[in-house]
This record gives C-alpha cells, structure tokens and sequence, in this order.
C-alpha cells in the first residue's frame, strides 16, 4: 500500500464499530451513537437525511476516519456532484488531493457501479462488490463505500430487488474488511420505499443520531409467504419489549428517586437515613431485614451496628465469627455478593445457615478509611423467594456507596473537630497540643506510636523532639531524654524528609526498610510520616508507627489527616519562632543605648540567622548610573565587604531594582548566573527588598548565601525582612530629618539673632539721624529761605525726601519685625471691619484715584487684626497704586474651605509678569523703579510674613496687563469662637 495514503492509531479488523467510532469522535456529528450491545448487526449502515448538510455530517467523518485508519473509500455520487463532495470533505479537514492521488479516495458515478448496463442487477451488483473489497483489501486495511442511493427514485428497478439487494449486500460486507453507508434522501422517496430501507437495515442514521433499528427484519423473515405472519409477530414483541424497558426504567427512576430523596434530606440524622434505606432495601430486594456490620477480618469477627425490620436471629449489638456468615464472602470479594441457595452454593455450613436458617442474603462491602469496614446487608426471615438481579446488586452497591461515603465523612469531620478543639484551646500549651494530636493520629490510624523529630543537620541523624508510645510502654519521650536515630536512603524519617507528601509503609518486612536500624533495633515494623518545616526549612517529620505490620495500606485520607496535623504542627513552630523572632528585632530597634549602627549589625545578626544565609549587607543605589556601593556588611565572607563599588547589573540587587520590591533568587538562571556576586563571590542564594530614602538615594537590604537554598522563602520570612527593612528605611530617613531640621534650627536662630540686631538699630540707631536730617534741612530752608536759589531749594527737596523714603523703609522694617516676633496669640477677627478700617485709612487716595473698592460679605479668622489690617491695608493700597486704568477697581471676595477661609483681593491694574510672581514677597525684591511707583520692597514681603505667621498662604495670579489676584489663607475662626 502508498504509505502517503496515511495510517492513524486504529487497529483491528474493519467493523461496524469502526463507523460508530468515526461518528462517536467527530465534532460534525450531533450524536448520540447507540453502540452494538450485543444486537443484530453487520456493517451496513442506511443514512435517511432531509437536507444535504444532514448528508454530509456524517459521510464526512466516515471518510475521515477510514483514510486516518488505512482503509479504501469509494464514494459514490449521484445526488450531489462531485465538486460537492470535495469542497465537502475539504472542510472537514480531509487531504482530497493527496488522498485520490494516493488511490485511497475514488469517486465514481451510479453508471459506473449500480447502472453498469443501464440497468439494475442484483447479481451483477454483488459480484462488483465483492472484486472490489477482494482488490482493496490487498493493498488497504479495509474497503469502506458511500453511496448516495436517489438514482433509485428515478430507475424502474423494483423495490424488491433493491431490498433483495440489500439484504445480500449486508452478508457480503459482514464476512470481509468492509463498510457503508446508503443514503437515502427522504424527501425524494415514497413511504413505503423508505419503510422498506428502515426494516432492511439493522443500524441506521437519521437526524444527527445513529442507533440500533428495533425495525429491521432479517432477510429470511423479510420475503416468503408468512412475512405478515413474522412482521406481526415482531411488531407485538417490539411493543412488549418496549413496555417492559419503559417500566424497568420507570422503576429504575423511581428508586433513584427515593434513594436520593433519602440521602440529600437535610432534616434527617445518620441512623435516621439509614433507618430509611433499610426500608427502601427490604421493599425492593422483597427481604424482611437489613443492617450495617461492623467487620474486623483480622479477629474474624462481625457486629450488627445497625438494622431495620425483623428478624429472629439479628440484633443490634448482635456479633458472630465472620467466617459464620454470608458476608465473609463479599468482604473477601469486597463487592456485591447473593445467595439463594446455600447448600448448592457451598454455604451450607455456616452458622447462620445450619442454626438460624437463613437461606438468602444480598450484601455489599462498604470499605471505610483509617477504620473497620462495613458490610450492608439484607436476609430474609423466612425462605428466599430470590433470584437477585444484576440490577438489584447494582442498586445495593449505590445504597452501599453512600453509606460509605457517609461513614468516611463522617469520620473525616469528627477527627477534623477534635483536632480543631486541640489546637484552638487558649489554656493548652504546644506540647500538650502536640500530645493530644498525636494521640489522635495514633487512635485514628489503630498505632501505638506516634512522634516528632528534629533534623538539626541535612545529612546528620533525627532528633525525637516528643513521642508517644514509643520505646518503654506508653509514656512520652521528649528531647531531654536524648534519643537519636538514624534511618537510612529511602527508609523511614529520611524518605518523609526529602518527599513532597507523607511516605506510609504497612508491613517493611520484605523490603529495604527491614534493613534498617529503626526496624531491627526499634522494632518499628509500621510507619507513616510526614515532613514538617519551620518556615521554608525543613525541620523534622511528624510519625505514626506500630511494631506490628499493618493488614491493610495507608488510605488517602489517613496520609491527608497525618499532613494536616504536620502542617499545623509547622505552622506553630514557624510562629513561635518568628514571635521570638520580632521580640528580638523589637528589642534591638527600640534599644536606647545602641548606636544606628549597632542596631544594624544586630538585625544582620537576626536576619542571618532567621533565614538560614551567611551574609547580609545594606547599599546604596544610583539607577542612573548604574552603580551600587555596599555601605555595610554583616557576617564574615571575605572579600565581600563594605566600601565594594560595582555595576548595579552584576548583582543581584538589580532584580530588586527592576521591581522596585522584594525579590529572592534560589537558583540563578541563565543570565544571573554571569553576575559577579555568581560568577566572582558564588553567591546562590538572595533574598532583598529596596528602600526607597525620602531625599536621598535609595537602598538595598538583602541577605545572601553560597549554599543553595530547595525551599522557597515563606510569607512569614518575607514578611520579616519587610519589618527588618521598613525600621531602616525609617531610622535613615529620621536621620536625616534630624541632620536637616538641625541645621535649619540653627539658620534661622542666625537669621532671627540678625533681624533683632537690625530692628534694634534701625529702631534706635537710624530713627533719630534721620529725624534730624530732615529737621535741620527744613531748619536750614526756613532761616535762609531768602539766600537760595531754585537749585538750592530742589537739593533741599531732593535731601528731604530721601531721608523720608529711608524713615518710611525703616518703618515697615520695623513692623517686620514685629510679626516675626509676634508671640502668636489670635482671636477671632472680623474681615469686614478690618476691610472698613482699611477702606477709611485709604479714603484721600481712593478718592484721588476715583477708585471703585468693592468688598463682599467676608467671615470671621483667627489672627491678630493689626496685622490682618497692615495685610489688607498693602494689598488694596498695591491694587489701587499700580493701576494706569481710569477708573481702578478693586474687589475683596471670600470662600470657605474646611478649616480655612481663602481671600481674594482682585484688581484690573497692570498685572506681573508670571516668570516674575515669585520675587514680588522677597524683602526689598521690587519690579518697578522708584521715579516709576515709589514703594521700599518690603510691603509684600510683610504680607507674606503676616500670612505665614498665621499659618497661611499668599500666592498670586496674574499676566501683565489682566490684572491681579492675590488670595491669602486663612485659619476660619469655629463655632465657639463666635
């Protein structure tokens, strides 16, 4: 054969099964696919569709399926053209080219096969078939045909011969490699031809469904003289089939129903339901009592728990030999089990039998983890009307499923709540815990011992922390005693250790685990455990054991409980050891005697040994420039130590960095492994998080470690190092602070020692020579008025008004002086009549101006109203001096905002340059020269002041030419303030 006709993964003879499973496994197919079950079949499928897309859904898989397999496939058309068909299978992911150029795709019409000669002949027709599956099943796995079947509706061929045909073709196929599918447009055939087709083929396809024909009729019944006779006799089985399955289901349904309603009752209790099931039980097995035994294989023994109905031999409380009874035989099967008749069953010596007379029984094994196992039975009290049904034992086993189920849960909450109750007891101390946990287990899993180890070194021997049971009758053996052992590879406390799940062995005899000194010296023979880590480190495991072997493996749940306990068990230890753990750090950093640095060298010290790593180290960071500076190092590694300065790409820091958080690095990967705290320190293992330094560089606290670390780092450990960082990010920062604040204390002391020696002089050493510059020139003018010239008197003028300029600039120094001296005492003030005193004071020059001063409703502040008045008094007077318009406008608005009032003083002069705003409130800073507005530089300044000595703001918005806005802050006066 081509192998470019392609092969799938199907083995086996060419079937009807074949073509269900074509149809079963294609997503064109709607379904369902009745499988054969036994039926009447050969490989002969007829397809009634209605449209062409019913045509192809299943044509197309059918061809798929055969050409993936190896198979031949002929298609014939007739309805359909072949361009059709093509495009069809196309679609459906068929390989047309290479499949026909192969040869295992062929196309051919209805003259070149059924019409040979024009005309239709069965023998003829036959015979091709037979070549054709003869020529393809010595190259091919098998022949597989379609064939559309319309050419019929059109031929003058009988009926008869068609189905005579048919019902011979199904014989050809049934004894070779072969397979087909004949469809049949419904819509073009009369009802009596398609009756025909239905009853002549034993599967058919129709409306996305392919299923097994209760129609068809074998060839011999199909034709002769008695075929009514035979197609009425079939017609009447099929309706007595038909309602005998409908009933059977019905009854089906209707214990499903009742066993459901019965176990999903949320009002019942446990015996209540199995009450119930005892009752649905003896009502449909027709027996008089049912109950669920207790069985111990092991001591041959059973015990009735609990029954329903009567009997005159059974009790609860009742116990026998198992060996006794029926049920020994489904426990030793552990499934269903019926009996009918004893003595020809080989029963007939049992206790049950020969002294109480029990001669049935329908019972089930109810298997029961880390527990004695059940059995749910049912006898009768009398004779046995049997036979028991494969349905019956079926619906036994559903009712012995949940029971079951039930049992284990059951047993799973009930261990789960003491375990709860243990560990959840404020007044019990973590080895008092630990006792009743163990004692739990040891209980749960019928062990005698049970204990806790400590593995201080990897390759070093295990420590008993605490046992139970183990060594010298039943008391506890803790690790003052001094017991040390040491399991070998693969044995005991060292597999538990190094596995990812807890590691059970029932009986070590006959295995390695005999070899080992924990069996031959200990006498250890049964063993379950677990691994128990504090953190990500390991630490020990926690075991169950017996010296006598186990007759039954450790069940999932019984490993499940062991590990819950074991991760509590961590859970604890971790905890108790990060508690000590932040006690000491909160010793160190709250320690008043140590230095920054001492306390850094402690929590290197903490952190080293927290997190099982050698070094630890604080740098510096520059991102910009790539570099780190380690600026401290705690721990002895050598040529690692503070002062190294490297690119920040060759560490590890730099994945913290990139992250801008914590980042730990257990195994360096492709890449990392070339940095050079890798390639030039060996470091394997990091853990670091980044400090971002308000005001300075950032850093990097981290740990690192040459040894390679399995377990990933806990929350709890990560957690730790967050606490341990977020202290140094603080204490860097308060330094700082500290080192800022300081030296701002001591400028502005500077700075306040100055402006006291100035006022000091200004108020005392300037006043009076200025008064009398301006005293004796006036002097000099009046007495010699006469004797100057026009020159004269303009010096004079000249000499004047300089001296008053400098009182008036020694003035407002001076009430600079104040509000910076002010001792901060404020009252409630009103806005309003500050701004009426202001407006009186500036009435000669609002008058001169012809000014429009507009002052809206404005709220009470807390502050000094003198200086609140020399605030508004520059503003307004500023808004009215620097304005070229003809008639200056000034507008005082108010807003509150929380516990603030925001002022706004709003005029249409000549506005400030936006680039210049900032050097209007600088002391002696002015925009304006002297012959342009006269002014001293320090009325705004002195705004400024007054605010800031409120706890306020001032700031201004304005373009030149738009006018100004300034707006000052404000503390708003409160409700009892009024």
């Amino acid at each position: 054969m081509d192998e470019t006709a392609g092969r799938g993964d199907y083995g086996g003879a060419l079937s009807l099964d074949s073509g269900l499973a074509a149809l079963r496994s294609s997503p064109e197919f709607r379904g369902p696919v009745e499988s054969v079950d036994g039926h009447d079949c050969n490989d002969h499928f007829a397809h009634v569709y209605e449209t062409p897309e019913e045509k192809f859904e299943a044509a197309v898989p059918f061809v798929r399926h055969g050409i993936e397999r190896g198979d031949r496939v002929l298609y014939v058309v007739d309805e359909s053209t072949e361009a059709d068909v093509r495009a069809a299978l196309r679609a459906g992911g068929v390989d047309v080219d290479e499949a026909t150029a192969a040869g295992a795709l062929s196309f051919h019409t209805v003259q070149e096969t059924y019409l040979r000669n024009e005309t239709f002949d069965v023998d003829e027709m036959i015979d091709f078939y037979g070549d054709t599956v003869a020529a393809a099943t010595e190259a091919y796995e098998g022949l597989r045909i379609v064939a559309e079947m319309t050419w019929i509706a059109a031929d003058d061929t009988p009926v008869e011969a068609v189905m005579e045909y048919e019902q011979r073709i199904n014989d050809l196929f049934a004894e070779t490699d072969s397979l087909a599918i004949c469809q049949y447009d419904r819509e073009r055939f009369d009802p009596e031809v398609v009756r025909n087709v239905v009853e002549s083929h034993p599967h058919l396809i129709y409306d996305g469904a392919a299923c097994h024909n209760v129609y068809y009729t074998p060839p011999e019944e199909f034709f002769g003289d008695d075929a009514p006779a035979r197609e009425n006799d079939r017609m009447l089985r099929t309706l007595r089939d038909r309602t005998e399955a409908k009933a059977e289901l019905a009854d089906h349904e209707r214990f499903l129903r009742e066993l459901y309603e019965v176990t999903a009752s949320q009002d019942r209790t446990f015996e209540e339901k199995l009450r119930a099931l005892f009752e649905l039980g003896c009502e449909r097995f027709d027996l008089d009592m049912g109950a669920l035994n207790r069985i111990e294989p092991g001591e041959d023994r059973l015990v009735v728990e609990h029954a329903g109905g009567e009997h005159s031999h059974f009790e609860v409380g009742s116990e026998l030999p198992l060996s006794e009874t029926y049920c020994k035989a489904a426990a030793d099967i552990e499934t269903a089990v019926d009996v009918c008749d004893p003595e020809e069953e080989g029963f007939d010596d049992v206790l049950v039998y020969e002294e109480f007379g029990v001669d049935g029984y329908l019972g089930t094994y109810v298997p029961v983890d880390g527990g004695a196992d059940r059995t749910l039975a049912f006898v009768p009290d009398g004779t046995c009307e049997g036979p028991f049904s494969e349905r019956d034992r079926a619906y036994l086993e559903l009712m012995g499923q949940w029971v079951g189920c039930e049992l284990n849960r059951r047993r799973r909450e009930q261990f789960i709540s003491d375990c709860y109750e243990v560990t959840s007891d404020p007044a019990l101390g973590f080895e008092e815990k630990l006792h009743r946990l163990l004692d739990l287990a040891r209980e749960r899993m019928d062990l005698e011992a049970a204990g806790l180890t400590h593995l201080p070194e990897w390759d070093g021997a295990f420590r008993t922390e605490y046992a139970i049971g183990y060594g010298e009758g039943d008391g506890a053996v803790d690790a003052s005693d001094g017991l040390w052992t040491d399991p070998g590879d693969g044995c005991y406390c060292r597999q538990a250790i190094a596995a990812d799940g807890p590691v059970g062995m029932a009986d070590v005899r006959g295995t390695d685990w005999a070899d080992d000194e924990i069996h031959r010296e200990h006498g250890l023979s049964c063993y379950l455990g677990t691994k128990v880590t504090n953190g990500s480190t390991p630490y020990g495991t926690l075991w169950v054991g017996s010296g006598e072997p186990r007759d039954r493996p450790f069940s999932e749940t019984e490993r499940t409980f062991l590990e819950l306990i074991g991760q509590w068990v961590s859970y604890e230890l971790e905890r108790r050891d990060h508690g000590d753990a932040q006690r000491e750090l909160y010793e160190v950093t709250a320690d008043p005697d140590r230095s920054f640095d001492e306390k850094l060298d402690a929590l290197f010290d903490l952190g080293r040994e927290q997190f099982g790593l050698e070094v630890g180290g604080l740098a510096a960071v520059d991102r910009e420039a790539d570099r780190i500076e380690i600026e401290r190092v705690g721990g002895d590694h050598g040529a690692y130590e503070a002062g190294l300065s490297f690119p920040l790409s060759e560490t590890f820091c730099a994945s913290a960095v990139e992250a801008d958080g914590q980042v730990c690095v257990l195994d360096p990967a492709e890449g990392e492994d070339a940095r050079r705290v890798y390639d030039e320190f060996g470091f394997e293992t990091y853990l670091g998080t980044v400090l971002g330094v308000e005001g300075d560089r950032d850093r990097v606290f981290f740990f690192m470690s040459e040894d390679a670390r399995e377990a990933a780092f806990s929350d709890a450990e990560r957690t730790f190092l967050d606490l341990m960082g977020q202290w140094i990010e603080y204490e860097i920062e308060r330094r700082r602070h500290e080192t800022d604040l300081e030296e701002t204390i001591e400028r502005l002391e500077q700075s306040n020692d100055r402006l006291k020696q100035f006022a000091y002089a200004a108020s005392h050493d300037l006043q009076e020579p200025l008064r009398m510059v301006s005293s004796y020139l006036q002097l000099l003018e009046d007495q010699y008025r006469d004797e100057l010239d026009e020159t004269a008197e303009e010096y004079i003028d000249f000499a004047v008004d300089g001296a008053d300029r400098m009182r008036a600039m020694v003035d407002d120094l001076l009430a600079y002086s104040r509000v910076e001296q002010a001792d901060g005492e404020f009252e409630p003030v009103d806005c309003e009549a500050v701004l009426d005193r202001v407006t009186d004071d500036l009435q000669v020059r609002i008058e001169e101006t012809d000014a429009d001063v507009v002052v809206d409703s404005l709220p009470r502040v807390r502050g000094d109203a003198e200086q609140l008045e020399q605030l508004f008094s520059n503003l307004v007077a500023n808004a009215v001096k620097y304005n070229e318009s003809d008639r200056p406008r000034v507008e005082v608005t108010a807003e509150r905002r929380g516990d603030y009032c925001e002022l706004a003083v709003s005029d249409n002069g000549i506005g400030i340059d936006p680039e210049k705003a900032d050097r209007i409130f600088e002391v002696f800073k002015r925009l304006h020269h002297d012959d342009e507005y006269t002014g001293t530089g320090i009325g705004l300044s002195l705004c400024q002041e007054i605010v800031d000595n409120h706890g306020g703001d001032v700031s201004v918005d304005s373009e030149p030419g738009e006018g100004s806005t300034f707006t000052v802050t404000l503390p708003a006066a409160g409700d009892r303030d009024a």
